[in-house]
């Protein structure tokens, strides 16, 4: 049996192409998220805020986004990058991946 060098390549590209489809983001943010002094570690997904006032230390890899409504729904009022920190004000909830 006699295989040609372009069949020979399709193999590994195919298997290369499925195995990059298939990772997909990491699930959660690394390190520690603190607000008003409680701290979540490895956080993910939607925080409420207290709508007043509220003090974010984000200690993780990833940007949080402060949203002005609940659920993390509205406007995105700030983002707070990855080890910064922030008072926030008239927000409702905040969002890290």
């Amino acid at each position: 049996m006699k295989i040609t060098l372009p069949a020979a390549l399709g193999v590994p590209l195919m298997i290369a192409a499925a195995l990059a489809l298939s990772t997909g983001p990491a699930a959660a943010a690394t390190g520690d998220l603190a607000i008003n002094g409680t701290t979540q570690t490895n956080p993910s997904g939607c925080y409420a805020l207290d709508g007043t006032a509220s003090i974010v230390d984000n200690l993780t890899d990833e940007p949080a986004e402060i949203h002005a409504g609940p659920d993390c729904t509205g406007e995105v009022l700030e983002v707070i990058r990855a080890g910064d920190d922030s008072r926030v004000t008239e927000a409702q909830s905040l969002y890290i991946p």
